[in-house]
């Protein structure tokens, strides 16, 4: 955002020293020129793009979710929405968070985590791709 506003006022700053002198009474030809008017205006402030989604509801925290064994502990778990689960992988082996919806967390590495935020009330199964017997559920009130 700063870049932008910085960039925004270059761009200004710029183009005003291109602009003819507003002193002079004749044009670059020596064509006379009307008299500058002086004129106030207001424009709105320049926002700046970002790919980032504006959150439909306020955060309910974290909930922890460890890898362990070759199981989600704890395997089923409710939460209220716009709480973030975050998955702790503590195995040796390679592991994966994948849902039926097909949000998939990736390959985790012992040490790596996974974190979701639900913000929709509802029931997300999910299970290990490599270990399908791994399963577990986030059931998400409202």
């Amino acid at each position: 955002m700063r870049i932008a506003i910085t960039l925004a006022a270059a761009a200004i700053a710029l183009s005003a020293c291109g602009m003819p002198d507003q002193d002079s009474d004749q044009g670059a030809d020596g064509s006379p020129q009307a008299a500058p008017t002086t004129e106030t205006t207001t424009s709105a402030p320049a926002t700046a793009q970002t790919t980032e989604k504006p959150r439909s509801t306020p955060s309910a925290g974290t909930k922890q979710v460890r890898i362990v064994d070759f199981v989600f502990e704890p395997g089923d778990i409710t939460v209220p929405v716009g709480t973030t689960v975050v998955w702790q992988q503590l195995d040796d082996s390679t592991h994966t968070v994948d849902f039926d919806d097909g949000e998939k967390s990736g390959d985790m590495a012992k040490g790596d985590t996974y974190r979701h935020t639900f913000d929709t009330p509802g029931k997300y199964p999910y299970l290990c791709f490599y270990h399908p017997r791994m399963t577990g559920t986030v059931t998400v009130t409202g």
